[in-house]
């Protein structure tokens, strides 16, 4: 069972204060506050919006990456251990990328790695997102990138999107499915085709809503690209 406790210490890793949660789901800050400290139960609908929100599965949903809760593990100890993410940093400091390369990575971890970094390191990371480096690699030295202090590399991170289709295809979908809360087989079958989305306004107000996050490029534009391929959906009824 998960209790409040821990998904404070997920929100916490992945750079978030409670208005800014508030802000990417349908719960009060207020509501939220009584629910990490426990006056409150974390029900299903709790859960289905911090997965939204934070970019993780915590439910035994229908996600078939196993290796992505391992990294949802990760952060649950980033929040309370942090030499564990300083770790990577120091891996990803020495110019070794190899722990970017086995799965793809989860917003909150991106985050967490964000926040233990250097500027020599977002170098580093530039140059892995581009390059002769594996698709998953790419995508996640990228994901990382994206979120850099001040949102410097703004730039670079959508001129990969445009013209890195590999990576594109995974950064949309991991962004879709975490806007959504559904799994990536399902957000790729939106992106393929938007029509099929069952809830076309609800969807638009989530992708706009994360067009406008201050703090990850890669999010904000998979986000405005969803946006005009639903254009001419979202006025059905």
């Amino acid at each position: 069972m998960i209790r409040g406790q821990q998904l404070r210490q997920l929100r916490r890793a992945a750079q978030l204060s409670l208005d800014e949660l508030a802000s990417r789901c349908y719960l009060s800050k207020s509501y939220l506050g009584l629910v990490e400290t426990g006056r409150k139960p974390v029900t299903e609908t709790v859960i289905g919006e911090y997965e939204r929100a934070l970019g993780v599965r915590l439910s035994d949903g229908h996600d078939d990456d196993v290796n992505r809760r391992m990294f949802l593990g990760a952060v649950a100890l980033a929040a309370t251990n942090a030499p564990l993410i300083g770790d990577l940093g120091a891996s990803l400091a020495g110019g070794d990328p190899g722990p970017l390369a086995a799965v793809q990575t989860s917003n909150a971890v991106d985050h967490a790695i964000a926040a233990a970094v250097d500027r020599p390191v977002w170098r580093k990371l530039a140059r892995w997102s581009i390059g002769e480096s594996s698709t998953i690699t790419r995508v996640n030295a990228l994901g990382i990138v994206a979120k850099a202090p001040g949102q410097s590399l703004g730039e670079h991170v959508a001129a990969v999107l445009e013209h890195d289709e590999a990576v594109r295809d995974l950064y949309l979908t991991a962004v879709t499915a975490r806007i959504l809360g559904v799994d990536h087989t399902t957000a790729a079958a939106y992106i393929a085709d938007p029509s099929r989305l069952p809830a076309v306004q609800l969807a638009a107000r989530r992708f706009a809503s994360e067009a406008i996050a201050p703090n990850d490029a890669g999010a904000r534009w998979c986000a405005a690209t969803m946006l005009a391929c639903m254009a001419p959906y979202i006025g059905r009824r």
